[in-house]
């Protein structure tokens, strides 16, 4: 039985090699409107702008694709590989937290906040197309872990004491991120299985995050406190778009397209097979109840359903959404409880001959913090953000700018509300195909009164922190 594997994957080199019409092809960007040429900015048949940005270029933005990106002939299938890697000296600002050896109990373990900051992206993507017209395909994203704040070390010979870079180095592994396959055909629409197709990151319209680096979360890098870090509640982060679901993107007819997806509970499609115990346990995502408090907030049933429209006008394009997402919740012991999710999210972009972009969204209702369940009693979260992209082809270059803000219940059992916003500026220069120059200065702040963000617990001090970050670099892909 052994043998078995061995002869499909012998079949699969061979098939490669010999071009035939059944045959695999390693291809690139093939019908992909967002792909890096050069340019700061892709004009889209639809008037619709797609930028060359760390987001359009790999990192993650073909996992939230409705429909098949490369459009093979029949009988055959379409390979596709992408590597990116970005590099950025980096420095960042906050209050406290270590950033001047305070509070007192950190004295004299000052932070030293600027360095070198990167990551890798390595995708795949599989698009095939039957003899009678059904296509079908998959994606996957490979990302690093990143070790960081790393603790301890040895004393060496010459009196040093720490931890090499090799050792660092050394302790970086990869993972999947992205996993998900399509069926079907562009009259009927497509049946998705796996991460980042709800959709709420499949329809999100309006969010103007994609031209930067931080996405307008700044904890998206390691030079700030976790604590100090604005959250960023839409669907193009990873607490939302990591949940494994099923999901069906219809075909556009007149403008209009939509998805409805469902998720059992909020595991990804790694664990979500069964636990570990027969009665469940702390980490357990896939029961509906527990008798352990650690299980308590945590969604399940979510279902979301979403519709879309855009079109061209002249060299107007438009695009508007609007998505409703619900959920249970598990039924689990404790003080504190929570309500299923309930919430609704508006956005709008519009764009003027392809090189001036504004928009804005809207999210509201049950939800709490980034992507989690209201506590019982707690506030209505309410969040808006507006930005917008600006692009000279002749130079190539971008500028984008977008603002959020967001309210919330925060920390659960306080009469206080929190409230995260930021400001983002950047800029995208086309060095070459492949190749984008970025810069960046981010700012964001959190503040509740009675919660100390400098030791994450209640508390009259410690109610208002802020962060910024200041980053520039050069992101390549192919």
């Amino acid at each position: 039985m052994r043998k078995f594997p061995l002869l499909l994957a012998t079949g699969a080199l061979l098939g490669l090699a010999a071009g035939t019409a059944e045959a695999s092809r390693l291809i690139g960007y093939e019908g992909n409107p967002a792909s890096v040429t050069g340019t700061g900015l892709t004009n889209t048949p639809d008037g619709f702008i797609g930028m060359g940005s760390p987001t359009t270029g790999a990192q993650g933005d073909e996992a939230e694709t409705a429909t098949p990106w490369s459009k093979p002939a029949p009988g055959t299938i379409n390979m596709r590989i992408n590597l990116f890697v970005n590099e950025f000296p980096m420095a960042a600002w906050w209050s406290g937290m270590n950033g001047n050896g305070t509070p007192a109990s950190n004295a004299g373990n000052k932070q030293q906040p600027f360095g070198i900051y990167g990551w890798i992206r390595i995708d795949f993507g599989i698009d095939g197309q039957t003899k009678n017209g059904i296509k079908y395909g998959a994606f996957t994203e490979i990302r690093e872990n990143n070790t960081t704040n790393v603790t301890g070390g040895t004393t060496s010979a010459s009196g040093g004491f720490g931890q090499s870079a090799s050792a660092d180095s050394m302790g970086n592994t990869l993972y999947v991120r992205h996993a998900n396959v399509y069926l079907g055909t562009d009259a009927v629409g497509f049946l998705r299985i796996g991460t980042a197709i709800g959709a709420d990151n499949l329809l999100e319209t309006g969010i103007n995050d994609d031209y930067d680096i931080t996405w307008m979360n700044l904890s998206n890098n390691t030079s700030i406190p976790n604590n100090l870090n604005p959250v960023w509640p839409w669907a193009d982060a990873g607490p939302e778009y990591m949940a494994a679901r099923i999901a069906y993107a219809s075909p556009v007819i007149f403008g209009f397209d939509g998805v409805i997806s469902f998720a059992p509970n909020n595991s990804t499609p790694f664990d979500g097979s069964g636990c570990s115990q027969p009665y469940g346990g702390v980490g357990c995502a896939t029961q509906s109840s527990s008798q352990l408090p650690g299980d308590i907030g945590r969604y399940r049933n979510q279902l979301s359903m979403g519709l879309r429209y855009r079109n061209a006008f002249g060299p107007v394009g438009l695009a508007i959404a609007g998505i409703w997402t619900v959920s249970g919740k598990v039924n689990a012991v404790g003080p504190q409880q929570f309500n299923g999710m309930n919430l609704g999210n508006v956005g709008a972009q519009v764009t003027l001959n392809h090189y001036v972009s504004v928009g804005g969204n809207v999210l509201w209702g049950a939800f709490n913090g980034a992507w989690g369940l209201q506590p019982v009693g707690g506030a209505t979260a309410v969040a808006w953000t507006v930005g917008g992209k600006y692009t000279i082809p002749q130079a190539p270059m971008t500028f984008g700018v977008n603002y959020f803000d967001y309210k919330y219940q925060g920390q659960a059992g306080l009469p206080t509300q929190r409230v995260s916003r930021g400001l983002d500026l950047g800029a995208a220069y086309g060095l070459g195909p492949g190749v984008v120059l970025l810069a960046e200065y981010a700012w964001g702040e959190n503040k509740q009164g009675d919660f100390n963000f400098l030791t994450n617990s209640v508390g009259p001090a410690g109610n208002k922190v802020w962060a910024q970050l200041i980053t520039a670099g050069m992101s390549v892909r192919f």
